[in-house]
Order: C-alpha cells, then sequence, then structure tokens
C-alpha cells in the first residue's frame, strides 16, 4: 500500500485592518496627545503674557491717575488754601512740598535777584525742602511739579502801554541758571480802560536732582499786587 507524505502546510496569519498592539498607542491618539500638551503649553504662555499686561495696565492707571489730579489742580483757580491740600497730602502720605505766600516786593532791586517770599507764616510750609533768598532747594531726587502764581495790576496812566511783563520760573543747578517755563505779555493795551489788571501763573513737572534749586523773577515789579496770599504764591511737590 503506498503511503502519501504530506509536509506540514505554513500557517500565515493576517491582521485584521485597524487591530494594533495594545502596547502602543494608534497613531491618531498620539497625535491627540501631543496637540493637548501643545495646547496646554499655549494656555500658559497666554496666561503668562496676561499677567503681563495686568501689570502694565495698573501701572499705567496709577501714572494716569496722577496726571488727572495733576490735570485738575491746572484747570482750578489755583487758590493758595486747595494747592496748599492738594501738595501736603496723598493716599495718606506726606511727600516733599512747599508752598511761599507773602511775596515781599522792593523797589530798584536787581532782576537777577529771584522774587522773596513768606516760608514759615500764614499758609507758607516746607517738608523736606529748604528755602534760601528766594530759593527753594531739594532734598530728594525725583519728579516734581513746580507752580508760580503772580497778581498783577497797574494804574495805566503811569505806564509805557507799549511795555512787555515777563514772569519766569528758573533753576540754579551746578553753578548755572536754566529757565524752565516763562509767561510775556503786554499791559494796559484796553482802550479805554484805567485800571490794569491780570494773573500769570506757571506749571509744569521736572525731573529735579538733589541740591536743585528753583526760584521765580519778574521783569517789571512795579506791576506786582501781593496782598493776598491766596493770589501770589510759589511752590512745589513731588509726584
Amino acid at each position: 500500500m503506498d503511503r502519501y507524505v504530506t509536509s506540514p502546510m505554513s500557517v500565515f496569519t493576517v491582521e485584521e485592518p485597524g487591530h494594533c498592539d495594545a502596547s502602543r498607542p494608534p497613531p491618531g491618539r498620539r497625535r491627540a496627545s501631543c496637540n493637548l500638551l501643545m495646547q496646554l503649553i499655549l494656555l500658559l504662555f497666554a496666561l503668562l503674557a496676561l499677567c503681563g499686561v495686568a501689570s502694565q495696565i495698573y501701572y499705567l492707571s496709577k501714572v494716569q491717575a496722577k496726571l488727572e489730579a495733576t490735570q485738575e489742580m491746572v484747570n482750578m483757580k489755583f487758590e493758595a488754601q486747595q494747592m496748599r491740600m492738594k501738595t501736603a497730602f496723598r493716599d495718606g502720605q506726606l511727600f516733599p512740598s512747599a508752598h511761599l505766600t507773602g511775596l515781599t516786593v522792593k523797589k530798584n532791586t536787581s532782576l537777577d535777584i529771584p522774587l522773596q517770599w513768606e516760608s514759615a507764616h500764614g499758609l507758607a510750609f516746607l517738608h523736606e525742602m529748604e528755602y534760601s533768598d528766594g530759593s527753594l532747594r531739594c532734598k530728594k531726587s525725583g519728579l516734581y511739579f513746580v507752580y508760580s502764581k503772580l497778581q498783577l495790576g497797574v494804574v495805566c496812566e503811569k505806564v509805557d502801554p507799549s511795555l512787555l511783563f515777563t514772569h519766569s520760573v528758573k533753576l540754579r543747578t551746578m553753578g548755572s541758571v536754566t529757565q524752565l517755563m516763562v509767561n510775556s505779555g503786554g499791559f494796559c493795551n484796553n482802550q479805554g480802560s484805567q485800571i490794569w489788571k491780570k494773573s500769570s501763573f506757571l506749571g509744569s513737572s521736572f525731573l529735579l536732582e538733589e541740591g536743585d534749586e528753583i526760584f521765580v523773577n519778574m521783569s517789571d515789579r512795579s506791576l506786582l499786587r501781593a496782598q493776598l496770599q491766596s493770589a501770589t504764591f510759589f511752590g512745589l511737590f513731588m509726584l
């Protein structure tokens, strides 16, 4: 009897589509994990950027508040009592400041000599500032708002109407003098007017260093009317 010998059949297995090793996540799931990680990283950067923007907005709001307070004073009538209250205290803190009144007008005085003021009586005061011979001397460097108001008046029959007055605030530092602010104008130029009256105001912010001196000059001192300490004054305060 013949015997037929058959060789063992090879067995091939074919994975069905969509089947993968359970130990390795499918490509779609890996992509989803990467996308989630990228989204988390982007969210972190966005939060950091928002924190930076928020801090800048807070700083700018503080600066704007100070500028608005300064602008409010510029738009006021600048009565001395109001200026005094504004300059001395802000947010419960006392800043370097000074308010001078009681201008002393002396005839035949050289224009190189600053106007002289009252620094201790009435509405006048000094805080972390020094006053000497018409000048305020800074004891602490910083940004300051400097202001000066002069009340002017004259009987027109006694003056030349073609003349001009010059009201200026100057800075003396390291032996040199710099003009910070100036206001010039004519007087007695209104027809039919026997008495001329006007106020001249100067005010702005300046960066001052320790030891700097600020003073006020007036070209025609015969125009000065200093009877009221609420009408003529000079001062500064740190912002």
